[in-house]
């Protein structure tokens, strides 16, 4: 019984890696919206020269992009899990172009967020939710997301594959939803309708006061795989969440910021400035592959 209860509590976890807003449908383009909205307490920090990398050696630093996509909320419905997002997720990505002409490749992505404590930890996943035992050892339930190597923009669609880490005293360091090799593959539609314009940043010096977006974003095709490197508690986890989920038995839908700036600010001829200083057309021109 003792190693059941362990074994359960890694079941709820990965539910709340990757979470935005609850039981979203697939997001269909519209013409952008042109509306600011005013700065609210609830929107994310962008430092472009803390988070992001440098440019390769040789890079025009105008050809070379930074963005940054947060998730600070919703929910994610995986198998037979569903758990609201309590920690935000901040995807960091760089790309640069061959000529002014062509797409993107991105050269570096990153996926930070703090792990996410399961409310109730094993006892909670049972039913049993007794208050102040989430931090008990054993009974402590974590979740975080890992990006796994593929990431791709080209709106109304983005893709990220990931995978969910379990921190659990009972199943080790290695337990994850998905792997690298079998990860979630995402591929969030944006409502280009309800695209916003948070801050419009400063054209003069946009990788110090970047523009802000604010948008939904949703999936509802996605599938979840089997759990990888959890030993005897694997079985227990993928019956407990009931994994692996084929698509259409899986959702989710993102409540997400977004800033991005090149590393320096593009000539100013007056069709370049013009573009530059509207963040909604910037954002449906990036098409960004690996």
């Amino acid at each position: 019984m003792k190693s059941f209860l362990r074994a359960a509590a890694v079941a709820a976890p990965l539910t709340l890696a990757l979470g935005a807003v609850a039981a979203p449908a697939q997001a269909s383009p519209q013409a952008p919206a042109t509306a600011t909205e005013a700065p609210a307490p609830g929107v994310p920090t962008f430092d472009f020269a803390k988070d992001c990398p440098p440019l390769p050696a040789g890079i025009d630093p105008t050809l070379g992009l930074c963005m940054q996509m947060v998730v600070t909320g919703g929910s994610m419905k995986l198998g037979g899990l569903s758990q609201t997002i309590t920690q935000p997720m901040r995807i960091t990505v760089q790309s640069v172009q061959a000529d002014s002409s062509s797409n993107s490749e991105f050269t570096s992505v990153t996926l930070t967020g703090k792990p996410m404590t399961v409310p109730g930890g094993v006892l909670g996943l049972l039913g049993l939710n007794v208050p102040g035992l989430d931090d008990l050892p054993f009974n402590k339930v974590q979740v975080q997301p890992k990006y796994t190597g593929g990431f791709s923009f080209n709106l109304p669609n983005a893709g990220l594959e990931m995978k969910i880490k379990i921190i659990n005293d009972a199943v080790g360091k290695g337990c994850s939803i998905g792997s690298r090799k079998d990860p979630l593959k995402l591929n969030l539609g944006v409502d280009l309708g309800q695209i916003s314009v948070v801050d419009e940043g400063d054209p003069a010096d946009p990788f110090s006061h970047p523009p802000i977006l604010h948008t939904p974003a949703a999936d509802n095709t996605f599938a979840v795989p089997k759990t990888d490197g959890c030993g005897l508690f694997g079985p227990v986890i993928d019956w407990k969440a009931g994994l692996p989920s084929a698509s259409g038995n899986n959702a989710a839908s993102f409540d997400t910021y977004l800033a991005l700036a090149p590393y320096a600010p593009w000539p100013t001829a007056s069709v370049q400035r013009k573009a530059a200083q509207d963040p909604i057309q910037q954002l449906r021109n990036l098409h960004i592959s690996g």
